[in-house]
């Protein structure tokens, strides 16, 4: 047990909760056949307003998710991730980065909300519905987060020897479950990398081979976030950066652009690296738990 408190000692959970009106509206059967007759606001939805009108909050919402998911670890509970503490205030400031931004776009869409529903009413014509178009148009946008910690509850709480012993094999069952999600995540992130400049190596693959800073800069940067990121000590993934870092030792871009045989020698070490982290992706084992979170 003290094994997986020690993770929430790296790393904290996160609950990202943004939600953007949705703008349609599903069509009765008897309202199908008109479909045909106007195929841009008619789909088997209606469209209550030109839906590139929520493009902009969408696309916030969804550069916030990116930034969560970049600085953090998958979690066995639905919209949770494992956000190791040193990634914690980075996270924070540009999630409220993020939030100003989209209560901005906020502002502008409801600036333009009875323009739009006016627009609507135009294209939708008899199967226009005021009721459709929310008073408080506001209410249906949302930006928040929070930080959790989890833990079982202790020998000493209300819950009897039964009950207690219970909740400790599905907390210990779900930490399992968050370590092989870590392993798989991290893994499959670094042999992305890796493959991407297996591609750049090989001259016959068909695509630009010039090696460019910017890949090496990720490799880089993966191994130096690997040192935070990686809370459930995958030694494995461990050994795989250290013989990444071995293998990139004293080579540039510029070398392996003007020098055939450096860049034979890298290429026959990333494609060894490949195999080995491959392998070690299908080692793992795929257990599939998933447990709800409370409402």
């Amino acid at each position: 047990m003290s094994e997986f408190e020690n993770v929430f000692r790296k790393a904290c959970l996160i609950q990202l909760t943004t939600s953007v009106w949705m703008g349609s509206k599903m069509l009765d059967q008897a309202h199908m056949c008109k479909v045909s007759q106007n195929s841009e606001w008619l789909r088997g939805r209606k469209f209550l307003i030109n839906p590139e009108l929520l493009g902009p909050l969408r696309t916030s919402s969804h550069q916030a998710r990116d930034l969560v998911k970049q600085h953090s670890l998958p979690f066995p509970i639905t919209s949770l991730y494992l956000i190791p503490k040193e990634s914690l205030a980075f996270v924070d400031d540009r999630l409220t980065f993020h939030k100003q931004r989209y209560l901005e776009k906020v502002d502008a869409f409801i600036g333009t909300y009875d323009l739009a529903r006016d627009e609507a009413k135009r294209h939708l014509e008899d199967l226009f519905n005021e009721a459709d178009y929310p008073l408080d148009i506001r209410s249906k946008f949302k930006f928040e987060w929070r930080f959790l910690t989890l833990d079982v509850p202790g020998k000493g709480s209300v819950l009897s020897p039964e009950v207690y012993e219970r909740e400790k094999q599905k907390f210990e069952d779900m930490m399992e479950e968050a370590r092989e999600l870590a392993a798989i995540a991290l893994r499959e992130e670094f042999a992305e990398i890796v493959n991407g400049l297996v591609r750049k190596l090989d001259k016959d693959s068909g695509q630009s081979n010039t090696i460019k800073s910017s890949m090496f800069n990720k490799l880089h940067e993966f191994m130096e976030d690997l040192v935070t990121r990686n809370i459930f000590d995958d030694k494995k993934l461990s050994e795989l950066a250290a013989q990444a870092r071995d293998a990139i030792a004293g080579v540039s871009p510029y070398g392996l652009n003007y020098n055939a045989q450096m860049r034979e020698r890298m290429k026959t070490a990333m494609n060894t690296l490949k195999e080995a982290i491959d392998d070690s992706i299908q080692d793992l084992p795929r257990r599939k738990i998933r447990m709800p979170l409370a409402a």
